[in-house]
């Protein structure tokens, strides 16, 4: 299944960008393809750029929620290359102008 048929069967089947990751037939760069399709500028509801709205969808959904699926995926498929973040008492124990002093 090429790209566009992928994103042929995402206006047939999905409502939400995490109906793409859990759905059984789909290769998972076929999964990436309709989820980078949904997240496109190419697709954005115009006046509200947050929002997307593939065509033959049955409403827009954040680009957040997209972007949420993508990382879910790569999770799954043991491709998150993203470094974790940071523990919230790091975060939390830092002194104001920390990375200033590091300049």
């Amino acid at each position: 299944m090429d790209s566009n048929n992928s994103i042929s069967t995402a206006k047939r089947n999905f409502t939400y960008p995490h109906q793409v990751v859990t759905a059984s037939g789909l290769s998972l760069e076929e999964k990436r393809a309709i989820l980078a399709a949904w997240a496109s500028d190419r697709f954005a509801v115009e006046s509200l750029p947050t929002l997307r709205h593939l065509p033959g969808t049955p409403l827009p959904v954040t680009l957040s929620s997209v972007m949420d699926a993508r990382r879910q995926l790569d999770r799954l498929s043991g491709s998150d290359d993203d470094p974790p973040p940071p523990p919230a008492a790091i975060l939390r124990f830092r002194r104001p102008g920390y990375l200033r002093e590091a300049a």
